[in-house]
């Protein structure tokens, strides 16, 4: 009943009578578009592009400036063919020319994000405020797949702010959380041994929904087993931030005794997909979004085969993403499901660009690579992997006192196998290994510089 009173009543009232916000008007939008026709939902991207673009060239210099230079006129786009050949942009492009890239439209109410800096930089942007409102909206649709609609119960594994924020901050914090039904524990403390303390505490409130980070919810999962310690059971388990391996949703959802929900998005977008009740893919945030996936070289990847996400934004107005090469890696290919919606769906998200292990023989091993392999070796409690030279790659292990030197051989070796006998690979234990700002665990650490995704040729 509280739910349905959180949703219903007070969530709305909040959003559309004192915030002066439409979300909720946009979240039923989206509820009803995602059961419109492929047709439909292709006719009302295209045209939400073709606003974009002409919005863009009006409003905002440095693209208008760029597609001049290159020849490029929105009322020429007849159709994603003809965008293809639009050039891409990156974070060094938004470093470098943020302020021109921002909307010169008098009247835009502009909100400032930032990324928490995964790759190791982070990245400042703007957006307008309907967009702000549009993406909450899908992130709203896209848990309500998982029976997390606003004003169901949650608990979060989460990353919280970080420094010495003043109190005031701290306390709007605490009530806005309590007034969405949120417990937030902090994932950047959660270790093995403040595993139970998260227990009593999880047990304690009994929420509808968990949503983690995928790697911390993992090791509560393996702790868990481990002591053979059964936990409040919740209706659904939402993981997001990181990517989730089948192994690690197979544990989760046995220690947990409920379904596993995956997400992907990213800062610049919020939700890009969504997983629906039948688990067979990421539906894509197909009204908000346009999301290619290309080579190297800046061309379509073909069906099956791994490549670059990219991504226009179609209700940032504020200070447009226009073709970004957002760094994550995916299998190319859209994907129908049986739930009815004919949102496309994404195949698998792979990793980042920057986890690829390249080899001296020209080779890329995909980061998720080392999950696989290394989840059979029950003594490693984390691990990260190196690589500062081509011929070089170091496999750093938090291990318990079970790890053995023939551990360490068996590892080797199959490490070898995979990488080439002419990489040299050492495999040193740590004591700890530090998150990201953003409290995000990464597999591959590469401080070579990853293959350069081109821009298309005009």
């Amino acid at each position: 009943m509280w739910s349905a009173i959180y949703r219903y009543g007070l969530l709305p009232f909040h959003e559309r009578i004192i915030k002066r916000r439409k979300t909720f008007r946009y979240w039923s939008e989206l509820e009803r578009s995602q059961w419109l026709s492929r047709a439909d939902l292709e006719r009302r991207q295209f045209d939400s592009l073709k606003r974009l673009l002409e919005h863009v060239a009006h409003h905002c210099t440095y693209y208008r400036e760029e597609w001049q230079r290159m020849g490029l006129r929105p009322d020429r786009i007849h159709g994603l063919d003809d965008f293809s050949r639009w050039p891409l942009i990156t974070r060094d492009t938004i470093r470098t020319h943020r302020t021109e890239m921002r909307s010169a439209q008098p009247g835009v109410r502009m909100l400032t994000k930032a990324t928490g800096g995964s790759s190791g930089v982070p990245l400042q942007f703007d957006l307008n405020m309907e967009s702000h409102e549009r993406r909450t909206a899908a992130m709203y649709r896209g848990y309500n797949w998982a029976g997390a609609a606003p004003g169901t119960k949650q608990l979060f594994l989460w990353g919280v702010a970080l420094g010495n924020r003043p109190w005031q901050k701290r306390l709007k914090d605490r009530l806005y959380n309590r007034f969405q039904r949120r417990l937030i524990l902090n994932s950047f403390e959660f270790s093995r041994e403040r595993a139970s303390d998260f227990l009593t505490r999880l047990n304690r409130y009994r929420p509808d929904v968990i949503v983690a980070y995928t790697n911390p919810l993992y090791e509560f999962a393996r702790f868990l087993s481990e002591k053979k310690l059964v936990p409040y059971s919740p209706k659904s388990i939402i993981v997001g931030a990181e990517k989730i391996y089948p192994f690690q949703r197979q544990l989760i959802e046995r220690a947990f005794q409920a379904p596993v929900f995956e997400t992907y998005g990213s800062r610049e977008f919020m939700l890009i997909g969504a997983e629906c009740e039948k688990h067979t893919g990421l539906h894509l945030t197909h009204e908000n979004l346009l999301v290619e996936v290309l080579d190297d070289a800046g061309q379509p990847t073909p069906v099956g085969q791994e490549g670059n996400v990219v991504v226009t934004d179609l209700t940032n107005y504020g200070m447009p993403f226009i073709r970004y090469v957002n760094g994550d890696r995916v299998i190319a290919g859209w994907v129908e499901c049986t739930c009815g919606r004919e949102l496309p769906m994404m195949r698998a998200v792979t990793g980042r660009q920057l986890d690829l292990i390249e080899t001296p023989d020209g080779r890329c091993v995909a980061g998720e690579f080392f999950p696989h392999l290394i989840k059979d070796f029950a003594a490693v409690e984390r691990f990260q992997v190196v690589q500062e030279a081509i011929d070089r790659v170091e496999v750093r292990l938090v291990v318990r006192p079970e790890w053995s030197d023939a551990d360490r051989m068996i590892l080797s070796d199959e490490l070898r196998k995979v990488l080439g006998p002419v990489i040299h690979v050492d495999v040193r234990e740590v004591s700890t290994i530090p998150l990201t700002a953003a409290g995000k665990h990464r597999v591959v650490v590469r401080t070579m510089s990853p293959p350069t995704i081109e821009h298309a040729n005009v």
